[in-house]
């Protein structure tokens, strides 16, 4: 098994007047044709066993898992550890792949469902309930290696308070700008569905950052 060497960063960034506007997309969202080629080649190489094609795409899709994943558990070390088995998983699974321009959806599914089983093994932990300055002092600490993390830390807080199903549908539209056909596709919800709670977990962001001043 390849050992994959971290050196990732919440990288978000957000102006001080456009913040929920600039709070987009990543690099990992649906391939253009020629991004699907170049990553239909890099697939068929890792199905082969060769390790540069493997660490070329961990490179390319660590800091959105890695953004995803500590964004559900607002932990650096923690995220760290999910974002390595969710590429364990993904490169254990690698020879299901049949189509590549489905690819990005299928490891976005993967790191979902690993953050889903994390929260649910800690789910006696968290129900006995986690004071919101722990929160708070978690997200300061992260945002503190960002000269960005004041500007953004709002948010971080505001997306902390989601409740787990609107936080995933925000996340993967908002931040990750993966469209609405395609979350239905991931999560197994219809389109109608996908619309709705981005349109709760939008209300629920803006008056949690106008409370605050924001926007």
């Amino acid at each position: 098994m390849m050992t994959l060497t971290l050196a990732l960063s919440p990288r978000l960034e957000f102006g001080d007047n456009a913040a929920m506007s600039q709070y987009r997309r990543s690099e990992a969202a649906s391939p253009t044709a020629m991004e699907a080629e170049d990553l239909a080649d890099l697939i068929s190489r890792s199905q082969a066993g060769e390790t540069a094609a493997m660490e070329e795409i961990y490179r390319r899709f660590r800091t959105a898992l890695f953004n995803l994943a500590f964004r559900y558990v607002y932990d650096r070390a923690t995220a760290e550890d999910l974002l390595q088995e969710i590429f364990i998983k993904v490169f254990t699974h690698l020879g299901d792949v049949k189509n590549p321009e489905t690819f990005p959806g299928w490891v976005f599914k993967i790191g979902l469902n690993t953050c889903y089983s994390h929260l649910r093994s800690r789910r006696p932990e968290m129900e006995k309930g986690i004071p919101l300055e722990d929160i708070e002092g978690t997200v300061r600490g992260a945002a503190g290696e960002n000269p960005a993390g004041d500007a953004k830390k709002p948010l971080d807080d505001g997306i902390a308070s989601l409740p787990v199903k609107l936080r995933e549908i925000f996340l993967l539209h908002d931040v990750q700008g993966f469209k609405h056909e395609e979350i239905a596709r991931l999560l197994g919800v219809s389109v109608g569905t996908s619309k709705s709670q981005l349109f709760k977990a939008r209300l629920r962001m803006r008056a949690f950052l106008s409370a605050r001043g924001v926007c």
